[in-house]
């Protein structure tokens, strides 16, 4: 059975490890996520000055794929250090993802992307799940990091509570504090027979696959079926 809100040692509060793992589904081979959360060491095997605040993962040129149905809260051109890349912020209602306990808005924050790709999306603008956000570039385009887009995810308990600022290198970043940093794989555990002990059985997009009642989140990266 899926966890219940109460859950909070799946859910990671304070990017603590969760001992979530994903497991791909027979039959398909999918573009693998290469760096959970709370993890202390990069796809490379360095090490981090800190935990992951989310997870990483995706081949260049791959497509990223709408984990559920939201809107578009911001998108913008964002600098941590690795050089100025596309960053997207996508606000989900809880009825969005079926959700019927917790909080009432969750926050899908995705970086790494080329921010030429992503500059015409608007505030407000509607995302369906699956549908094709971006593709997979280099942490500020910069040919000697790995590609990878990093995905976070939110549960925010006040939506107007969210503000900007710009950071030292004149960079826009976003805060909100009713928000909390939450496992992906968590919100990828909460439609039923998903959640098998720590193994989270990856769902991934299938279209034409009727998704109205589907709780959660599906994949974010491709998968294909084997012949």
């Amino acid at each position: 059975m899926p966890a219940y809100a109460e859950d909070d040692a799946l859910k990671g509060y304070g990017v603590s490890e969760t001992g979530l793992r994903p497991r791909y589904p027979a039959g398909y081979t999918c573009s693998p996520l290469t760096s959970l959360y709370a993890s202390w060491k990069d796809v490379d095997g360095s090490g981090r000055d800190e935990p992951h605040s989310g997870v990483d993962g995706g081949r260049f040129g791959e497509p990223i794929i709408a984990p559920g149905p939201g809107e578009v809260l911001a998108v913008w051109l964002a600098d941590w250090g690795w050089g100025p890349e596309g960053a997207l912020l996508i606000r989900h209602s809880a009825d969005d993802l079926n959700l019927r306990e917790g909080v009432g808005q969750y926050y899908s924050a995705f970086y790494h992307l080329n921010y030429d790709e992503v500059k015409g999306y608007t505030a407000g603008q509607r995302i369906r799940r699956g549908q094709t956000l971006a593709h997979v570039a280099r942490p500020g385009g910069r040919p000697f990091y790995l590609p990878e887009v990093h995905w976070e995810v939110y549960e925010v308990r006040n939506d107007a509570a969210t503000s900007w600022d710009v950071n030292e290198r004149d960079h826009a970043y976003w805060t909100n504090r009713t928000s909390r940093l939450v496992d992906p794989l968590y919100l990828m555990a909460r439609e039923e027979g998903t959640l098998e002990g720590s193994d989270v059985l990856i769902e991934p997009f299938q279209a034409g696959k009727n998704y109205d009642d589907y709780s959660g989140f599906t994949y974010i990266l491709p998968c294909t079926k084997r012949k």
